[in-house]
């Protein structure tokens, strides 16, 4: 670990300033270092953030969490919102505790998990403990007041698409196509009735942290905001699941039996967020200064999901089942 005072890039920059605006750290000598590095390829990880450990004496166990906005990716956070979701999720339990908000450096000191507590994997996430875990998570949370903060993912794709241009050389050839089909998924959706609670809303595995003895924590609050709680629950089956069909018992896990309405709500809103964060992967290339993340490559991934999601035969009359 460094001493605060020793600065290096841009983003060291903004975490000691805002470690200077905690009032529980005034007077203390911190160290600190990265947490995680990003990584944009095979998963998409700590690229729009940059987090740190923080030890109140060097060679101690880390006491704080750090998570610092990229300036670069200012305008799709809001480290407010994240502030507040974190603090009611938190409060059933869920999440690390929320400190301080640094507002003005896009930050948020978080109390620090222990070592023992571990990252999920796609394997463990598809055993029904954990993934009933989750899906209560998931309940929990949307049964509380709203957030404060709507959201759906085809508002956010059509401002990705906004931002990116209609010509943007990094644009899949075929992304008339993929945008065709999400705007019918949408349509699918609005003229069959959504809901809105709630929601962590980025159940990816690296976000979902167990303890040795299967407790779990949500971290990343970026993304939680109101929404659709059948996109929560299609993006993380989308996620752990590798077939459409072990998709099926965690439909039953959430709803109480399994409804084959929300089946084909789910794999509709997998093909939905597949194509946001390709487009949000794209944005971010063009955005970030760290040019050794391979963007275009998970943007590639999502984009080839979502393609193999809406050209799969019968996708069309799964809409009409909604």
């Amino acid at each position: 670990m460094k001493a605060v005072g020793m600065l290096g890039d841009s983003q060291e920059r903004l975490a000691e300033a805002a470690l200077a605006t905690a009032p529980m750290l005034a007077g203390r000598r911190l160290h600190y270092r990265e947490a995680v590095p990003g990584v944009a390829s095979p998963s998409y990880h700590g690229v729009e953030s940059t987090s740190y450990l923080v030890a109140e004496v060097e060679g101690a166990a880390p006491r704080y969490f750090l998570k610092v906005g990229e300036r670069a990716a200012a305008a799709l956070l809001d480290p407010s919102a994240a502030f507040r979701a974190a603090q009611r999720i938190a409060s059933l339990g869920l999440a690390p505790q929320p400190l301080h908000l640094a507002e003005a450096e896009g930050a948020i000191l978080f109390a620090c998990l222990g070592p023992e507590w571990r990252p999920a994997t796609l394997d463990t996430l598809r055993r029904p403990e954990r993934m009933g875990a989750v899906i209560e998570a998931f309940g929990r949370i949307g049964a509380g007041e709203p957030l404060g903060r709507r959201w759906n993912v085809f508002e956010a794709i059509r401002a990705l698409l906004t931002r990116l241009g209609e010509e943007a050389d990094t644009l899949p050839q075929d992304a008339w196509f993929l945008i065709d089909w999400v705007d019918g998924i949408e349509a699918a959706l609005v003229a069959a009735g959504t809901e809105s609670r709630p929601a962590h809303a980025d159940p990816h595995a690296s976000n979902l942290l167990f303890s040795p003895d299967g407790e779990l924590r949500l971290v990343d609050f970026d993304m939680a905001c109101d929404t659709d709680p059948h996109y929560q629950l299609g993006v993380f089956l989308n996620e752990a699941c590798q077939f459409d069909a072990q998709m099926k018992p965690g439909i039953e896990m959430a709803e109480g039996r399994f409804r084959e309405d929300v089946f084909h709500r789910c794999l509709a809103y997998a093909a939905a967020d597949d194509l946001h964060w390709g487009l949000r992967a794209l944005a971010m290339d063009r955005l970030s200064p760290r040019r050794t993340l391979e963007f275009r490559k998970y943007a590639g991934w999502r984009f080839l999901r979502c393609r193999m999601r809406v050209g799969r035969p019968g996708f069309e009359e799964s809409l009409r089942s909604l």
